[in-house]
């Protein structure tokens, strides 16, 4: 245990030098302490917010929180649609239509042709208008065509493989062999109904389907041969790489539904009352929003119910790889999440400690404010942050900080300056409590040189006797005005009140350099007050002090005995001044030679016959402190009498 106690005061002290030698304001003592229970803190919340991550906790709810971050993206202005809506329907018929109607509109669009047309629908059976079609589709030679998975014949998923189906519908042959190209229309929301993410293709009878609108988008890019790279996490349209998953799922940015791609009616292009060179040089999808072979979608930009079809989608795919710089975005890495969320806690540890709970408060808003504009600026560069745990981390540590703060320094401040409060003036209190957070006043003990009053009222064993007790108390009461008034206005600390004693104390705890005659002005005011009141109550109560000053080593702190905490004094000083204050006459002020070592303004100092004192060998030298001023008159002490 000797050991122990050895080595925990050598780190102590080590500490202690460490933080003497460091730069404001890492040398208070207090700032050191918050900050290493900031940190403490910090940590303590990550690893909370880390086990909720890993265990997937809160993943619909950081699946929403992430979604606040979706804005719609510009619409590129060399993408269309044209929609088979509801007034397409009613004037054209019931859905599905002869497939001639769709040759006649590729007739009609070649008078300006697009770059490329891409319909997301479905041909899987045979019609006899497919020659016709077929025709078509092969004099334009830009058309690519959908198919789709069939969810029922879906293989398992596996890590780093496209998702693969046993079934693929698809166009059925006349028009497959006169299309450009394929693209798959199959979109899978989350969990949530939500959908965020495509698979980049789809695989089947050991073909990759890429998604239409990548497909449209490697065309508009003259690229023959997309690469998934799924160990690496990518997928490569020539010099454009595309962030996947280990599935190869890509994370879609969307437009507008409102107000992105322009969408045109069917019929209105069918019927040539849109001008073909709408459609010039343009990528136009075909697809259906209204009640076919379509399926309404929900997307993270879907805050007012709007609906957004799935042609919709393919267009918003495209749009993201074509716009310059294209739009593609990529999950935030695992340590990267790990890591801001560690730093938004640290710094929230590492400085909210320090603030007064409002502007904490205040401070947490703005940093949870800071957080979500950075959020923002790196979701414009391709980064979606998982925003839910660092904020979070950052809410929890504020609230850790307040409780704590509450529990280990408010409380404890507001212990303290009930218990000074009872021994020094109330402007000094905060001062006082203030040094203590700092370090610089030890509770726990400390030397000092101090200077102390001790006053002895003289005759109240024998008053207190002889008189009843709702007069003593009475006088008492004024014994404690006459003498604490003084007191507290030169900044003493008043240590034991006790009755018919009073130690007041100078140089602690705050320093004092003029302790000296701030003691001695001290005790000349009592002296004053006692000369007006005798002059007043005379005949009706007689109080006389005796007076010791004595200025010394002693040693200061708290002393708690069975939960009653004191702040007081010890050592041979006080022992002095109430040695001397027993050979004062009454109302007389005596003092040691420490203390009257220096002349002070308005105060005669007269030495004495060295007296001899209990403990001591040699007998001690006191001196007689006089006041300067001449003695109140009658006249005002009746002025004080009336008042």
């Amino acid at each position: 245990m000797n050991g122990l106690s050895w080595l925990f005061k050598r780190i102590d002290r080590f500490f202690n030098q460490l933080g003497a030698r460091l730069p404001p304001p890492f040398d208070d003592a207090r700032v050191r302490f918050r900050l290493q229970a900031g940190a403490a803190i910090a940590l303590g919340v990550c690893f909370i917010v880390y086990l909720l991550l890993f265990i997937n906790f809160l993943a619909s709810l950081n699946q929403l929180a992430t979604d606040f971050l979706y804005h719609p993206i510009a619409p590129n202005p060399n993408i269309a649609i044209i929609a088979i809506d509801s007034k397409s329907l009613d004037e054209i018929g019931t859905y599905p239509w002869p497939r001639a109607v769709h040759a006649a509109l590729l007739e009609r669009l070649q008078a300006a042709p697009p770059r490329l047309v891409a319909f997301n629908l479905l041909f899987p059976q045979p019609s006899p208008d497919d020659a016709a079609f077929a025709l078509t589709m092969q004099k334009s030679d830009n058309v690519l065509l959908a198919v789709a998975g069939v969810t029922a014949a879906a293989y398992a998923k596996q890590v780093e493989s496209l998702p693969t189906f046993d079934v693929v519908i698809s166009p059925d042959q006349i028009l497959g062999d006169s299309a450009r190209a394929f693209g798959h229309r199959t979109i899978t929301p989350d969990a949530d109904g939500i959908v965020r993410r495509v698979a980049t293709a789809i695989r089947a009878n050991e073909i990759n389907y890429p998604a239409l609108g990548l497909a449209v988008a490697a065309e508009a890019l003259d690229v023959h041969e997309i690469q998934y790279d799924l160990p690496a996490r990518v997928v490569r349209v020539g010099s454009l790489t595309i962030p996947v998953d280990e599935y190869g799922n890509m994370l879609l940015n969307f437009t507008s539904p409102r107000a992105g791609i322009p969408i045109y009616s069917y019929v209105d292009v069918f019927r040539g009352n849109v001008p073909a060179a709408a459609f010039q040089d343009k990528l136009v999808f075909i697809g259906g929003t209204g009640n076919i072979e379509s399926r309404i979608f929900t997307i993270p930009l879907n805050l007012d119910n709007t609906q957004i079809y799935d042609v919709q989608l393919q267009a918003d795919l495209s749009n993201m790889l074509l716009n310059a710089p294209p739009n593609t975005l990529a999950p935030q890495s695992a340590l990267g999440q790990l890591a801001l969320t560690l730093a938004v806690a640290l710094l929230a540890g590492l400085t909210l400690p320090h603030l007064k709970p409002l502007y904490a408060f205040a401070l947490t808003l703005i940093y949870l404010l800071g957080l979500l504009l950075a959020a923002f600026e790196v979701f414009n560069r391709g980064v979606v942050i998982q925003i839910l745990y660092p904020g979070l981390a950052l809410l929890l540590t504020a609230l850790s900080i307040t409780v704590f703060r509450y529990l280990f320094e408010e409380r404890r401040r507001r212990a303290l300056t009930m218990l000074f409060r009872r021994y020094m003036p109330a402007e000094n209190v905060g001062r006082v409590v203030d040094a203590i957070d700092r370090g610089e006043l030890p509770l726990t003990g400390a030397r000092r040189i101090v200077t102390v009053l001790y006053t002895d009222w003289r005759g109240f064993a024998t008053l207190s006797e002889e008189t009843a007790p709702e007069t003593v108390l009475k006088m008492v009461n004024r014994y404690m005005e006459i003498a604490l008034e003084p007191i507290q206005a030169e900044g003493g600390t008043v240590s034991k009140p006790m009755g018919d004693a009073l130690i007041a104390i100078w140089n602690a705890p705050l320093d004092q350099p003029d302790h000296c005659e701030r003691g001695i002005r001290t005790a000349i005011q009592i002296q004053r007050n006692l000369a007006r009141h005798q002059q007043i109550h005379a005949t009706e109560e007689k109080l006389n002090f005796g007076m010791g000053i004595a200025t010394g080593w002693a040693v200061l702190g708290n002393i708690s005995a069975r939960g009653k905490v004191e702040y007081t004094l010890i050592g041979d000083t006080v022992n002095v001044a109430a040695r001397i204050s027993a050979f004062a006459n009454n109302n007389q002020i005596l003092v040691d030679s420490a203390t009257a070592t220096t002349a002070y303004e308005g105060i005669i100092l007269r030495q004495l016959t060295p007296v001899r004192v209990r403990g001591r060998k040699e007998p001690l030298p006191v001196w007689e402190a006089r006041d300067n001023e001449p003695q109140l008159n009658a006249e005002s002490a009746d002025d004080e009498g009336t008042d």
